[in-house]
């Protein structure tokens, strides 16, 4: 049997496969890499310009300007970023219990703070932590800001208006009154309260630092304790009224409580009740500044209301008494003048209606001493909304406040 030629059909396909095979084999790594080398894009070729020319890129002052203008921006973003981030990061960030200045209270390790129950917390608002420019600058200003703060609510902590005093440790108000030749405490008994609440701070004993404990029975010790050193009529006359009084640091016998400055600047308080003064005060005067020395200052802290029910010319006629007597001991004596503290509001003193207004008795006398080249401290705003036993008189809370407001001033000179 004969057999069938092939088309050209079939040729043709026999032809297309035969093709299609290669004509050497290749291995598989080969064939990955041929596979490779289609999927990489093609490579550019340098830019050509006009003719075919090769154009190379020049640095110039243009594009160098953009660029470092561009790092600048992307710097000032992040610059701005970080000054910002306690906007976003300090109000989720925990405490980590370390006490703050506004927690500590200055008064904890005082005599008898348990017992009298008084914490520098309930008598001075710190001002926020890490914002030391809250602090008065000048004296000026501390004397503004102490006269004319306020309480948020009745016998709260008193705060001072647009900046703040400062609360000193005993070691720091040592070194205040390192400063001095003495210190003089002028005027009738709200001065008494001022001088008893400076010895509080002075020797460190809230329970009886304003006292003579030694020459006291036991039961008057018992009993004139605490807020009852102001409240307590009987215990007034036992008021320590100069330093000499006190016992030093190593007669214990005498006192648990002696000063705490190791070296003491002579100080007292000069009871008055009008003007001219007796001339048993003029020779306590001359006595205390015999004390000191004439190297240093000598201030005197004048105040004079309640005796004088509240007479402007009384208080301007002590006002000259007293700057002519500091001038003939030939002392520099700077002036502070306390104005008059409010009238209570739960007891009214008795025949108040007919007494004039405090307020402008305040006034009046702050510009008399103005005029006088006074410094003024006005204890009116101060004592306000603060508790009063009698409608006149102010117990040691107040008495503490007003005496370290004496110290920031006595630290500006």
């Amino acid at each position: 049997m004969s057999r069938r030629r092939a088309s050209h059909s079939e040729q043709l396909s026999s032809l297309s496969t035969l093709n299609e095979s290669p004509a050497y084999p290749f291995s598989s790594s080969q064939q990955q890499q041929q596979q490779q080398q289609h999927q990489q894009p093609p490579r550019r070729g340098p830019i050509e310009g006009p003719n075919g020319r090769r154009l190379i890129r020049r640095v110039t002052w243009r594009s160098s300007t953009y660029k470092l203008m561009a790092s600048l921006w992307v710097l000032g973003v992040f610059y701005i970023v970080w000054l910002i981030r306690d906007l976003f990061y300090l109000p989720f960030t925990p405490s980590d219990g370390v006490s703050s200045p506004k927690a500590d209270d200055f008064l904890a390790h005082f005599m008898g703070h348990q017992e009298c129950g008084i914490s520098s917390l309930s008598l001075y608002n710190h001002p926020e932590v890490g914002d030391e420019h809250g602090f008065c600058r000048t004296r000026a200003s501390l004397l503004s800001a102490m006269s004319n703060g306020g309480r948020h609510g009745f016998d709260a902590a008193y705060t001072s208006q647009g900046c703040s005093y400062r609360w000193y440790t005993t070691a720091q108000i040592c070194e205040v009154l390192q400063k001095f030749d003495g210190i003089a405490f002028v005027g009738d008994d709200t001065m008494t309260n001022v001088y008893a609440g400076f010895n509080l701070l002075l020797r460190e004993n809230l329970a009886s630092g304003a006292l003579k404990e030694w020459d006291m029975s036991p039961e008057q010790r018992e009993i004139c304790r605490c807020d009852s050193q102001f409240t307590s009529k009987s215990c007034w006359p036992q008021r320590v009224t100069a330093s000499d009084q006190v016992p030093a640091q190593d007669d214990t016998a005498l006192t648990h409580s002696p000063y705490v400055c190791s070296t003491s600047t002579p100080h007292a308080y000069l009871s008055i009740s009008g003007s001219p003064t007796s001339k048993s005060v003029h020779e306590k005067f001359h006595r205390l500044t015999n004390q000191g020395g004439h190297k240093k200052t000598l201030p005197i802290i004048h105040s004079l209301s309640l005796a004088t029910s509240y007479s402007l010319s009384t208080a301007q006629t002590s006002m000259d008494e007293w700057q002519a007597l500091t001038k003939s001991t030939g002392h520099n004596a700077p002036f502070l003048w306390i104005g008059p503290t409010a009238l209570g509001h739960q007891k009214k003193p008795a025949g108040s209606e007919d007494l004039p207004a405090v307020w402008q008795y305040a006034i009046d006398t702050a510009e008399a001493a103005h005029e006088r080249g006074m410094d003024v401290l006005g204890m009116y705003n101060a004592t306000l909304q603060a508790d009063s036993f009698d409608g006149t008189h102010y117990g040691e809370k107040v008495a503490l406040m007003q005496a370290m407001m004496v110290i920031n001033w006595l630290d500006t000179l």
